[in-house]
């Protein structure tokens, strides 16, 4: 087969435009877990993690975009950190809320608006949890919740792995908190569960 002069001066630039539909390099996360935390032990024979959360997966939310979903970080927490160490009783632990939304914010027009980036979208993240616990020989039940929330404004020229990474870095801060306010609701509201 021949090539003819044209077609070979052609190669080069539709090389070239097909390297333009090249998407970038995805960024990898670490996941995120509890692992490397003493567990809560508690007196109970049985603990349920309940997803109640769903994510709608459409506008406005984003949370089904990001890099680790805060519902499944949120459901880690369970699975990493509350031991069951009883004979008879149960722990329920629900994901109440792992939702973040997206809010276009308002931009200026005009002149001004072309010499400078402005922030074009808020991301508001919200996580509820509740563990609820009873054992019928300690003849008692109890339950504490705990919910966080973290808010971030992005520029409009971001590029998906940075908006990626603030959602990622949103969703850590979230989860470190509220790791640190459940253990404390329940060394406090659920004493007697605890061994």
């Amino acid at each position: 087969m021949s090539i003819n002069r044209r077609t070979f001066l052609l190669l080069p630039a539709l090389a070239a435009l097909a390297a333009c539909d090249t998407p970038p390099m995805r960024q990898s996360y670490a996941t995120l877990t509890f692992q490397d935390r003493p567990p809560l032990r508690l007196d109970v024979a049985q603990i349920e993690i309940v997803e109640a959360y769903k994510a709608p997966g459409v506008a406005p939310h984003v949370d089904h975009l990001f890099p680790q979903k805060p519902a499944d970080v949120a459901a880690a927490w369970g699975r990493d950190v509350l031991r069951a160490v009883g004979q008879r009783g149960m722990a329920t632990y629900t994901i109440v809320d792992a939702s973040a939304t997206q809010t276009a914010l308002p931009r200026a027009t005009g002149v001004t608006q072309v010499f400078k980036s402005e922030q074009s979208d808020r991301y508001d993240l919200h996580i509820e949890v509740k563990l609820e616990i009873g054992n019928p020989l300690l003849a008692s039940t109890g339950f504490v919740t705990a919910a966080v929330n973290r808010s971030q404004t992005v520029a409009e020229d971001m590029t998906l792995n940075e908006r990626e990474a603030v959602w990622f870095q949103m969703t850590e801060s979230a989860v470190r908190e509220l790791d640190e306010k459940l253990e404390a609701a329940i060394k406090d509201k659920l004493q007697p569960f605890v061994r």
